[in-house]
């Protein structure tokens, strides 16, 4: 209540009860209001570049710096690395003959020359990483920096193919237009905020950088981000919601280390009354110093005129476990995964963890659903451009691209928390036609015709040496001898 209504309050209740009553009427959405309890609730107008330019180097540093100081940070992102890239997500080449059958011929073909190509010497354009490393370095560098752009050039020895990851402070431009496309922050766009190309800066290992920059086309590069916003055309890092969180526990965890160091030092001081010359006749050590000491059981008569006193450094030392858990839930909330997985702390009974590890499931398919989408895909489309340049894709190539891209990902899986339980349920879901063999070996990261083929060797095997083994009901193999090995 302002001063004007205790006014009209004092002369009229009645008139003063009105006003709030109408004030509060058209007051409208709470959270659009502006009162002492949320004056320092600051709104975020404009568009994404607007709110994102002037703070997406410092969060990325920040996010950087916590990459190499910070072991909570660090948890989380390897949680995330581990359960969606682990040791990389693989292709299978699903090339079909004129028939509508997988032309396995061709198919394995296009798979031998994959697993050439991915070996650091070939797919690297700086023959260090393997493209599964790759895939986990972009991924790493998408969830710190918030972006990294891939480079496909034509510089590979194997294959006119090679992939250039290039950071993301080396995209940038000193011009704000190129023809009738604008350019934002390196990034050049047309009307419709379709990204044309990338205007690069070339930087040496040391980060001394050349500022005339490269364009690179959006059939060269390509930026590997998450938009949630149409207006975005830059990354931003994705702990920017947990960063500050982050670097508060990894600081109250440092003030109670100190603080437990500070306890820990005993002190005892001596307060005289004495007068110089009665303190000059203590005894001392060699260096000058009163003899004083303390022992267990010690009665130890002070002089006349002297107190002791004993430091007495307060600690609150049950709190620390208590906030780092509650910060490290939160923390794992905002980056859509348990705190479990993060802390590596299972807590709870079977019920609880089998939740937590299916939500958790949750967010890494969808993860690995956005680095097939965003990141193997398109390498894989220049991949099968490069083995069409070599004459390994058959001439009709041009005209049928669909055909020769298609691919199916096999992404890791996940052990079963009961594998009885699992194996029996998947076993009733396949004999009702609820679920295939494909679906259940992709779930454990397994290739289902990898799986078939090495249980055919077991068995051939097994009969030939006169070993029993207990496979269930025993798979009557088919042998198509018209669309397996039709290459066209």
């Amino acid at each position: 209540m302002n001063i004007l209504d205790k006014i009209i309050g004092y002369i009229s209740p009645e008139r003063a009860f009105n006003r709030m009553a109408y004030r509060e009427a058209i007051r409208g959405y709470d959270a659009a209001t502006f009162d002492r309890l949320n004056n320092d609730w600051q709104p975020a107008f404009g568009t994404f570049e607007q709110n994102a330019t002037g703070s997406r180097d410092v969060i990325r540093g920040r996010a950087r710096a916590a990459e190499m100081n910070s072991d909570l940070a660090e948890s989380a992102v390897k949680a995330i690395l581990r359960n969606v890239i682990g040791v990389g997500i693989k292709p299978q080449a699903k090339v079909r003959s004129g028939g509508g059958k997988l032309n396995s011929q061709l198919n394995k073909k296009i798979e031998r020359e994959w697993n050439k190509w991915i070996k650091a010497k070939n797919c690297d354009i700086r023959g260090v990483s393997t493209f599964y490393e790759l895939q986990e370095m972009a991924l790493r560098r998408m969830l710190y920096d918030g972006e990294i752009l891939i480079n496909k050039t034509a510089q590979g020895d194997y294959l006119p193919l090679a992939i250039q990851l290039i950071e993301a402070e080396n995209i940038g431009s000193v011009s704000f237009s190129n023809g009738k496309n604008t350019i934002i922050n390196g990034v050049e766009i047309n009307d419709y905020g379709k990204t044309i190309a990338y205007h690069v800066y070339k930087t040496d290992p040391l980060g001394v950088r050349s500022f005339k920059s490269e364009r690179l086309t959006a059939q060269q590069a390509f930026l590997f981000y998450k938009a949630t916003r149409p207006s975005q055309v830059r990354g931003i890092s994705e702990l920017a919601l947990v960063l500050k969180r982050i670097h508060d526990i990894d600081e109250y965890m440092d003030a109670d280390l100190i603080a437990a160091r500070v306890a820990a030092c005993f002190g005892a001081f001596v307060t005289s009354n004495n007068t110089g010359r009665q303190i000059a006749s203590m005894k001392r050590d060699e260096r000058g110093r009163p003899v004083q000491r303390l022992a267990p059981g010690l009665i130890q008569n002070l002089r006349p005129g002297e107190s002791i006193e004993f430091a007495d450094p307060k600690r609150n030392a049950g709190t620390a476990s208590e906030y780092s858990a509650t910060q490290t839930r939160r923390i794992s909330s905002g980056l859509g995964m348990s705190a479990d997985i993060v802390a590596r702390n299972i807590n709870g009974n079977f019920s609880a963890a089998r939740q937590n590890l299916l939500e958790d499931q949750k967010t890494f398919r969808s993860m690995q659903q956005f680095v097939i989408d965003h990141f193997c895909l398109p390498i894989w489309d220049a991949f099968i451009d490069a083995l069409f340049l070599k004459g390994i894709i058959p001439n009709d190539y041009l005209s049928n691209k669909d055909k020769y891209t298609e691919v199916s990902w096999l992404t890791p899986g996940w052990s079963w928390i009961d594998p009885v339980k699992e194996v029996n349920a998947n076993r009733e879901a396949i004999k009702a036609g609820l679920t295939t063999l494909e679906s259940v070996c992709s779930a454990s990261g397994e290739d289902w015709e990898e799986v078939l083929e090495q249980r055919k060797i077991e068995q051939d095997r097994a009969k030939e040496i006169g070993v029993a083994i207990d496979y269930g009901v025993p798979i009557e193999i088919v042998d198509d001898k018209e669309g397996g090995e039709n290459s066209e």
